[in-house]
C-alpha cells in the first residue's frame, strides 16, 4: 500500500517526531510504500526505506503556515491508499494525537473568550474540530486517558474512533549493566560519585528546563557541589545557558543541544528531572524508567501515571510549585538507592514498548 504521513515540522528530540520517524520505520520494514510530507525537515538524515517529500509553504505566521501545510499535505499525497496525519488537520484516515485537546485547554486560559477570536485559536480550534467532529471518519490513536475524556467531553467525539497507544520506547532504551553504564558516564565526563541529574527536552522552556535551574539554585551548597545537570535538547536563543549565568549556576551545567543518542544520556543518568508546564504524555519519563532511571515528574504529564505506578520516582501535586520540586529533590538525594532500584525493576518489568508496532498493526488490519 501506498501510505502518506504528514508532518508540519520534523527535528531531533521531538516526542511526536521520534513517534512519527519510528512509525514510518515500521511501515516500511512491512513492505509498504511510505512517503513522509514535512514543511520543515531539520535533521541530516531520513528513515531509512522511506521517502520524504519537503512542502514548500506560504504564510507569514505559524498558523497560516500550518493551514497551508494541511492543504498542500492533501494535495501532494492525492492517490494514496492511506492518509496519517501528526499534526492538526483533518480528512485523513487516521490521526496520531501527541497534544493534548485544545478546545479543553483554552477554557482554562485566562481571557478565554477573548483569546477564541485571535487568528491563531481560530485556526487551531478550526483545524482541531475538523478531526473530532461526529461527522469526522479519522480515526484517532490517543497517548494518555486525559486525553480521551476531554475529546469526547468537548466534541462528543465516538468512542469507536479512538486508540489507544501505550508508552513507545525504542529499542535503544534499555537498562545497561554496569559495564557499560561507566562506560556511557565516562564518555560524558561524570567522574566518580558524582551526580547526574538529566533533563531532555526540544523545548526547553515550555517543559521545565528553567523550573530545574531555579531549583537548583536554592539547593544547599553542599548539595550543589555534588551535581553536573546535563541538558540534552532545545536551547533557542542561548536562553537557558543565559538563566544558567544569571543563577550562578553556569559550572554546575553542561549543555549539549540536540542528539539522536539520547539514550546514551539515559543510562549515565542517576535522575530525570522534568517539571513541564505542559505535557499530553512525556516519551523521557518513560525512556528513562526503560535505562532504570528515577525520574521526578510534574503531575501534568500524562506518563506521571508510570512513576505512580511502578514508584520508580516523585510526582509533583498541581498546580506546580517551585519549593515542591525543591523537597522532592532532597526527598530523592536521602532515598537515592531506594529509588534507583525500584526504577531498575521497573524497567525489567513494565510494558514500555510496541506503540509504533500496535499503530501500523491497526492501521493495517483497517
Amino acid at each position: 500500500m501506498k501510505i502518506a504521513l504528514g508532518i508540519f515540522k520534523y527535528f531531533p528530540c521531538g516526542g511526536l517526531q521520534a513517534d512519527m520517524y519510528n512509525i514510518a520505520l515500521e511501515f516500511a520494514r512491512r513492505g509498504e510504500d511510505v512517503t513522509v510530507y514535512a514543511g520543515e525537515w531539520n535533521a541530516p538524515e531520513y528513515p531509512e526505506g522511506v521517502k520524504v517529500e519537503l512542502l514548500e509553504l506560504s504564510g507569514m505566521s505559524n498558523h497560516a503556515r500550518a493551514l497551508d501545510f494541511a492543504r498542500k499535505f492533501h494535495i501532494a499525497s492525492a492517490g494514496t491508499d492511506v492518509r496519517f496525519a501528526f499534526n492538526r488537520f483533518g480528512g485523513c484516515d487516521f490521526y496520531f494525537a501527541a497534544d493534548d485537546c485544545v478546545k479543553a485547554a483554552l477554557k482554562r486560559r485566562a481571557g478565554a473568550f477573548l483569546l477564541r477570536y485571535f487568528g491563531r485559536y481560530r485556526t487551531f480550534l478550526k483545524l482541531e474540530e475538523a478531526i473530532f467532529s461526529p461527522d469526522s471518519r479519522t480515526i484517532i490513536f490517543y497517548i494518555s486517558p486525559k486525553q480521551l475524556e476531554e475529546f469526547q467531553a468537548e466534541y462528543g467525539t465516538p468512542a469507536d474512533r479512538f486508540v489507544y497507544l501505550g508508552p513507545g520506547v525504542g529499542r535503544d532504551y534499555f537498562l545497561p549493566d554496569a559495564e557499560l553504564r561507566q562506560k556511557r558516564r565516562q564518555a560524558l565526563g561524570v567522574e566518580d560519585g558524582e551526580i547526574m541529574a538529566l533533563f531532555v527536552a526540544a523545548n526547553w522552556k515550555l517543559k521545565g528546563g528553567d523550573r530545574v535551574m531555579e531549583t537548583f539554585a536554592s539547593l544547599p551548597e553542599e548539595l550543589k557541589k555534588q551535581h553536573r545537570l546535563h541538558f540534552v535538547g532545545g536551547d533557542a536563543g542561548g536562553e537557558a545557558q543565559k538563566l544558567a549565568q544569571k543563577l550562578d549556576i553556569s559550572r554546575y551545567c553542561v549543555f549539549h543541544g540536540p542528539r539522536r543518542d539520547s539514550f546514551a544520556f539515559f543510562q549515565a543518568a542517576d535522575v530525570l528531572i522534568h517539571p513541564a508546564r505542559k505535557e499530553a504524555a512525556g516519551s523521557v519519563i518513560a525512556e528513562a524508567v526503560a535505562c532504570g532511571v528515577p525520574v521526578i515528574s510534574s503531575g501534568i504529564c500524562g506518563y506521571s501515571s508510570i512513576i505512580r505506578e511502578t514508584g520508580a520516582g516523585i510526582v509533583l501535586d498541581e498546580p506546580f510549585a517551585g519549593n515542591d520540586l525543591i523537597c522532592a529533590w532532597q526527598k530523592w538525594l536521602e532515598q537515592r538507592e531506594d529509588f534507583a532500584g525500584i526504577a531498575r525493576s521497573a524497567a525489567e518489568n513494565y510494558p514500555l514498548r510496541g506503540r509504533a508496532s500496535d499503530a501500523v498493526d491497526v492501521v493495517l488490519n483497517i
